[in-house]
């Protein structure tokens, strides 16, 4: 498979609040072996609205490592992500699409079935279901 992973909202909280180890563990191995993560900064800012403060560390010593890039917004990439959304109001999803297509790489999701409606051609990488 592919180095790196894009992080989707799912795959960020497992993260920050540790609900399972898988999405750690997969981002570990990404890092390990010389590929590299990419945080689209519509799921951070979401992630980080919702998770407790306490667990904002873990998320900033994700994104303060030299291998990770936190894609920006910008508008240069409004029209692309507006014509992935074609009409859908999921912004977060519409810019993870949009970087798993620059990266080329799998996006760690828990939510795999909501991305590929928006663009079937994704590589998805799903979080295990929770109980």
């Amino acid at each position: 498979m592919l180095p790196g992973r894009v992080l989707d909202v799912g795959a960020l909280v497992d993260i920050a609040v540790a609900k399972t180890n898988h999405s750690r563990s997969i981002a570990a191995l990404a890092l390990y072996r010389g590929g590299g993560l990419c945080i689209p900064a519509t799921a951070l800012t979401l992630v980080y609205s919702i998770v407790p403060l306490a667990t904002k560390v873990e998320l900033f010593d994700l994104i303060s490592s030299s291998a990770v890039q936190v894609d920006d917004l910008t508008a240069g990439k409004v029209p692309d992500i507006a014509e992935i959304l074609d009409g859908s109001s999921d912004i977060t999803a519409g810019h993870v699409i949009l970087c798993a297509r620059a990266t080329q790489w799998p996006i760690l999701t828990d939510r795999p079935g909501i991305l590929r409606n928006l663009d079937p051609a994704i590589l998805v990488d799903p979080l295990p279901e929770q109980n």
